[in-house]
């Protein structure tokens, strides 16, 4: 049985990710690799960094896969591959993060990982790839509201205002 806090990160990842492929899908094909400014880089890009951040810190770090990063390619190469070439990659890499996190024992939990360059925690880990994927589906919000006009309307159906 997954432990209790690893159980948290693995529903915050698969509903994070839920949200990633409902703004994926407002996003036209031709706006998919498009900076929309110097300091904003396209929807594209951004999945191809979150594959590349999941694989770093959990499939590697914690799990023992051999990756070796490119981070900055993440960024400025425009491969143009389609929207669902995209959901493909980033659903196969949350599934094989679930399938690391579900496993994690205590001792790997606490046990220090080097990452970046940096020393984490395997609970550290978990709180970084949570919120670094919080934060980029923030900027997809944008992209669909803004951008693109659509509105991702997460909690359809849901009250949000019961106390």
């Amino acid at each position: 049985m997954p432990h209790p806090f690893s159980n948290t990160v693995i529903d915050h990842l698969d509903t994070i990710a839920k949200r990633l492929f409902v703004c994926l899908e407002s996003i036209d094909d031709d706006k998919l690799w498009v900076d929309f400014s110097p300091n904003l880089t396209s929807p594209g890009n951004l999945i191809l960094h979150l594959v590349g951040n999941l694989n770093q810190y959990v499939l590697k770090a914690i799990g023992g896969k051999t990756y070796i990063r490119q981070r900055e390619k993440e960024f400025s190469d425009k491969p143009g591959i389609s929207k669902a070439i995209l959901r493909t990659l980033l659903e196969k890499t949350v599934k094989d993060c679930i399938a690391v996190i579900t496993a994690l024992s205590e001792e790997q939990l606490t046990r220090v990982y080097t990452v970046q360059g940096f020393e984490h925690s395997g609970y550290s880990i978990l709180v970084h790839v949570t919120e670094h994927i919080s934060h980029h589906t923030g900027q997809f919000t944008w992209f669909c509201k803004y951008l693109f006009s659509a509105d991702p309307d997460y909690y359809k159906g849901h009250d949000l205002n019961v106390q």
